[in-house]
């Protein structure tokens, strides 16, 4: 597929001015044959888009044509808001008058309408101009072959469910083993007590990081030290900001008013006192270790730093005394079984592909990175030996350097995406190399931005995007680094950096993304209708750029306190402003109520102090995450948008403008904070798939008088203590929202053991008890109670002295946590006939708790103790 993200557009816009001709047929009224014109020349383009994309290379006049068709399609884009705007302002003014009398206009919207048919008559010329410069290139149209039909799509994406979960693995070590163990004995080695640096080294694309990570998780490893810490320092690295993470995440999160050398201060007498391991992941110069290993001190107590660089040299200047290990590159009989763990997930291997398969992983080169991402994308080809030859045909790769052979197997993957998945991994191009990124926030990003279709109606948008996401790590375009265990969905990522390199160089060829330096120039401009900034943002080349669609932010230091308006000024095209975590964030300008296209706002992590009232005229707004921020108010206007899906919010904000209306596309509602919250309210949101409540009291009976109702939501966190019926108990089991699969409840006080309520939740699959206080000592799980459940912690389960579990409860237990229970006297003897346990951790519990237990647990793979007094 050399499609370009461009014809993604294309198709998106069509299918929008189509469902807005039918939904908004009355109110277009006049202008209704000029939006049915624009959608017919706009579809019937979308043949030509594929004779031109395939031609485009070297060609300038196709570059600039395509160009017009994308700049064309996105000012249509703006049309369709703001006729969406106009109607959803209509009903919200009039209501059910509006319902009765939608076939008259005031004369307001007759002079909007006619604003809107002259824009429309500037693009039909537009239109026209492309039109006569298609033909004179010779462009031909090549048909709707390039057009991905919708439910060939669907088809996929219920393909992609059936994949097996170890396909999610992202931690495959083949060919590694004998690096692993060398390392490993380096690593834990009794007779070395000095603090040694030991380095992995070798070109991109080995495995140097998913190495360093697989030893890194090991339990061996793990509890051979004190401390374990990953550091990922990257080309481009920030000295200071690696400080400050190191310290916000191992010792205080009140580090912004400290400078450098109190960070560093900080850290040396962390470690002075502890045996630590710390990874230091894609090192590129020696000078980050001239910088940060002084915090690193060498006590004689066996410390060690594991170094991953592309550069031998720089390795060794690094600790000379250590030889730095060498990755090697796969055998061809390695090469080939990574190859078939990702091109055959199903474990049955054609014997028609057999030669023609061997054949590709031979031409890898032994990159594992090439295998994997190579084997992804033929996952997803079609099984017959004409279509896998083709492949091995198109790139002569034999006598290409490895670098270079590594880099257009990456590139043949990204050409080979659909469409629709081209323009979401471009995006993942825009947060910082070596970054994890939110799967949840890239999800609610990508929505918002439009990349991902409207399905039928039983489909939501985030359940097609999630898949969208699995099939970017089925393909091995992105790595999946972390799993929610109750929605067994991916929820971290990172991308490597030879694929971020492949994405931030078709994302500028394509002028879909700008990734903007502080030493940017404004003559420079931004050409793109996205831009990213990374530390400060340059006001002039924002201001100078009105046509932005995407505004990110990624640790951003604003100069003061009027910064956020500066830089936003005129920029009213935005539909995504992502600010989050913005040092020096205080206020934004009144104006952005002017931005009417915006859906995702995220200031999470801010200063920000109050959000403008102008918020509430924002009627396409999505999203809205202002957490860990001082906003406590809303105005009350804000619950009219019809358009939430995601909100994060304070208590405090919630009783300012309670929720009111009809909000049946809200999915995440996140209220955080402590005050009291009896107040009743009337409220529509039957598809919430996730709630969260932080305050105190949490009102029971509110909560689960709707919660049978709320057939879509599967994530429940209640942090506060819960009153029901003027009791501290939670309701009978039939109360709870009947697909729930993942429950937190902490903070509170229960009168009764609630394993007798939880154990028959059937759809349970994570859950998570802490701070709890029971009016007993005694827990006790039934025979065939939890019948899902995989993830079961218990933190802090204060007074729990005996906990009594039954043969046959939690029969698919995998992974279960016990912490803080300071008073329980020893584990249940059930533990040792639960087959499928394969991970337990006990954090901080009495020494002699173990004592006597172990022939209980010796079946499970993976123990964890940490920090045993």
């Amino acid at each position: 597929m050399a499609e370009s993200v461009v014809s993604s557009v294309v198709s998106n816009v069509v299918s929008q001015l189509a469902s807005l001709v039918t939904q908004e047929a009355a109110f277009l009224r006049g202008v209704r044959d000029q939006v049915e014109w624009v959608k017919a020349e706009l579809s019937g383009m979308q043949g030509f888009l594929k004779d031109a994309e395939s031609r485009r290379k070297g060609d300038e006049r196709l570059e600039s044509w395509i160009r017009e068709v994308r700049d064309v399609a996105y000012e249509a884009e703006v049309i369709i808001d703001k006729v969406k705007y106009m109607a959803e302002r209509r009903r919200q003014r009039r209501g059910f008058v509006g319902s009765i009398s939608r076939y008259s206009h005031k004369p307001c919207e007759l002079i909007r309408l006619h604003k809107i048919g002259s824009e429309i008559k500037k693009i039909k010329g537009k239109i026209r101009g492309i039109s006569e410069r298609r033909a004179r290139y010779g462009i031909a149209n090549l048909g709707e072959g390039g057009v991905e039909r919708s439910s060939d799509w669907d088809d996929h994406l219920q393909a992609l469910r059936q994949f097996p979960d170890h396909y999610f693995d992202d931690t495959d070590v083949i060919g590694f083993k004998d690096d692993k163990e060398k390392l490993v004995k380096l690593l834990v080695d009794p007779e070395n007590k000095n603090r040694s640096v030991i380095s992995i080294v070798g070109m991109g694309g080995l495995g140097k990081t998913t190495l360093a990570r697989k030893i890194y998780n090991m339990d061996e490893v793990k509890q051979h030290f004190d401390t374990s810490i990953w550091l990922t320092i990257s080309q481009k690295f920030d000295v200071r900001a690696i400080l400050k993470d190191m310290v916000k995440k191992n010792i205080s999160s009140a580090i912004e008013e400290m400078n450098e050398e109190e960070l560093r201060k900080k850290l040396y007498d962390f470690f002075k006192d502890t045996k630590y391991f710390v990874v230091m992941d894609d090192v590129w110069d020696g000078l980050v270790w001239e910088r940060i290993g002084p915090i690193f001190p060498n006590k004689n107590n066996g410390s060690r730093v594991l170094l991953t660089s592309r550069n031998i040299e720089v390795a060794r200047s690094i600790d000379p005394s250590i030889d730095p290990h060498e990755l090697h590159t796969l055998d061809d009989a390695e090469s080939w079984e990574l190859f078939c763990k990702k091109a055959f997930p199903n474990q049955h291997i054609l014997e028609e592909l057999q030669d023609v398969g061997r054949n590709l992983a031979k031409k890898c080169g032994g990159l594992p990175l090439a295998l994997v991402v190579l084997g992804g994308c033929m996952s997803s080809r079609e099984r017959s030996h004409l279509a896998w030859s083709e492949v091995d045909k198109s790139i002569e790769w034999e006598f290409m350097h490895k670098d270079k052979r590594c880099l257009d197997i990456l590139a043949l993957s990204y050409n080979d995406l659909p469409n629709q998945l081209k323009s979401c991994f471009l995006y993942i191009a825009s947060f910082p190399e070596d970054s994890t990124i939110s799967a949840s926030k890239l999800v609610r990003l990508w929505i918002a931005e439009g990349f991902i279709p409207q399905r039928p109606k039983q489909t939501l948008l985030e359940e097609t995007a999630r898949n969208c996401l699995d099939e970017l790590v089925q393909r091995c375009m992105i790595q999946a680094v972390e799993k929610s265990g109750g929605y067994e969905r991916v929820k971290g990522i990172r991308i490597h950096d030879m694929l971020h390199e492949v994405g931030i160089s078709e994302a500028r060829k394509d002028e879909f993304l700008h990734v903007c330096s502080s030493d940017m120039a404004v003559s420079n401009g931004i050409s793109t209708h996205r831009a990213a900034f990374n530390n400060v943002v340059n006001n002039e080349v924002a201001t100078s750029s009105p046509h932005l669609r995407t505004l990110l932010g990624f640790n951003l230091v604003l100069e003061d306190s009027t910064a956020a308006g500066k830089f936003l000024n005129g920029l009213n095209s935005l539909r995504v402003l992502d600010l989050e975590g913005a040092y020096g964030l205080q206020e934004l300008p009144e104006q952005i109520g002017d931005m009417i296209h915006l859906r995702y706002m995220g200031l999470r992590n801010t200063g920000l102090n109050r959000l403008p009232s102008s918020i509430g005229r924002l009627l396409n707004l999505q999203a809205l995450d202002v957490r860990n921020t001082g906003v406590e108010w809303l105005p009350k206007s804000f619950w009219k948008i019809r358009a939430l899906r995601h909100i994060y919010i304070h208590a405090y904000t919630f009783l300012s403008a309670p929720i009111v209306g009809d909000h049946s596309d809200l999915q995440t509602l996140k209220i955080e904070g402590y005050p009291c919250l009896e107040t009743r309210y009337k409220v529509k949101m039957d598809r919430l798939v996730s709630l969260t409540l932080n305050f105190y009291p949490i009102p029971g009976d509110i909560l689960f008088a709707r919660a049978p109702n709320l057939h879509h939501l599967r994530s429940l966190r209640l942090h506060g203590r819960v009153l029901f019926k003027q009791r501290q108990q939670l309701p009978d089991s039939t109360q709870f929202p009947p697909n729930l699969t993942e429950l937190v409840v902490s903070h509170s006080e229960l009168e009764q053991d609630p394993m007798s309520v939880l154990e028959k939740l059937p759809n349970i699959r994570l859950l998570e008890l802490a701070l709890i206080e029971i009016s007993g000592e005694i827990m006790s799980c039934s025979a065939g109670g939890f019948p899902r459940l995989q993830h079961l912690t218990l933190d802090e389960v204060f007074d729990l002295k005996e906990w009594r579990v039954e043969v046959g409860a939690m029969p698919r237990l995998t992974h279960l946590t016990i912490a803080n229970c300071k008073k329980l006297e020893m584990l249940p003897d059930a533990l040792q006939r639960m087959t499928a346990l394969r991970e337990l951790k006990l954090i901080r519990m009495p020494c002699q708790f173990n004592e006597g237990d172990r022939y209980k647990v010796q079946h499970i793979p993976s123990i964890i103790f940490e920090d045993e007094p």
